[in-house]
């Protein structure tokens, strides 16, 4: 069939799928308050998909008044939209679509048993390497769900091994859920860098949270308060002593009300003796009541906090 024959062909398909004309079938796509009822063909949809051959047969298939009736609310209106008017065309665009849209088509064809088309968008999907990595916490959530989709999964495993710190610089790193964010902090925190873990920490707890504004250093104790009430569970997985004294002093301290005094009090004494810290800060003193160590330590935990004028209990 030349490709003027098969536009012709796919016009007048998509013609019949807009008009209902002859439709046997009604799917109740969406969830409430996004849902629509698109008019179809059973005998189309059966030729095209295993999924709608099973789903029309007559152990499954649900009838009124000489209709089919199927639900699928599981897929969006916009997704079904998409892959409905493949199925009468053979024709789909992605470049009309962002990344999530295709990504979610990618998954409801599989639903459907388009598998063609899965195979299909998955090799337009690695034609731009740069997209799938800005959108890194997606193609992780796709690969850890979806094992079928074996060159997502294969991109996703090779990016992750060469720079597990993809997945914080992704631009939608604030999409991920704190249940997910959480396991992949257990499993890999270790080979990232504790102070890139902090800064998105604070992203993606600000763009998780109504009551945080973007300018940090304005955070009132109130605010201080509800972050800490977001992202307590992880921070027993950043290693404060591989994070420099001035990101410390710049980006932790401020907020050192998150933490509990007994846990600040060993973070602090860890910078005392760092020797970063000690090249500013020098002792010598001849006394045999106090070392020149403790003495140091003594006067370095003052240093660090007498901008605050809180007192600090170390046990």
């Amino acid at each position: 069939m030349s490709s003027e024959l098969l536009r012709l062909t796919s016009k007048e398909y998509g013609d019949i799928l807009k008009s209902g004309e002859f439709s046997d079938t009604e799917i109740l796509v969406g969830e409430e308050p996004d849902t629509k009822v698109f008019l179809a063909h059973s005998l189309i949809l059966k030729i095209r998909s295993p999924y709608f051959r099973t789903a029309f047969s007559s152990r499954w298939v649900r009838t009124e008044n000489n209709i089919i009736k199927l639900q699928k609310p599981n897929i969006s209106v916009k997704v079904f939209d998409i892959l409905i008017k493949y199925i009468y065309s053979s024709i789909i665009d992605l470049t009309k679509y962002d990344i999530k849209t295709n990504v979610a088509v990618l998954i409801a064809a599989d639903e459907l048993c388009l598998y063609d088309l899965c195979s299909y968008i998955e090799k337009e999907l690695l034609r731009n390497e740069t997209l799938l990595k800005n959108n890194f916490i997606l193609i992780h959530n796709v690969a850890n769900k979806f094992n079928q989709f074996t060159k997502l999964l294969q991109f996703y495993r090779v990016n992750f091994q060469k720079d597990p710190n993809l997945i914080l610089r992704t631009n939608d790193f604030t999409t991920i859920q704190q249940e997910t964010l959480l396991n992949f902090l257990t499993e890999h925190s270790q080979s990232l860098r504790p102070i890139e873990i902090w800064d998105k920490l604070i992203e993606w707890a600000i763009a998780r949270s109504h009551e945080l504004p973007s300018d940090v250093i304005r955070w009132t104790s109130s605010e201080i308060t509800t972050f800490r009430g977001i992202i307590q569970s992880f921070i027993p997985h950043i290693n404060f002593k591989e994070i420099s004294p001035a990101d410390f002093s710049h980006k932790i301290k401020p907020l050192k009300d998150i933490f509990d005094d007994k846990s600040y009090a060993k973070i602090l004494e860890h910078y005392s003796f760092n020797n970063e810290v000690r090249s500013n800060f020098k002792m010598n003193i001849d006394s045999r009541i106090i070392s020149s160590d403790l003495a140091f330590l003594i006067g370095n935990l003052i240093k660090i906090t007498r901008q605050d004028g809180n007192k600090l209990c170390i046990q």
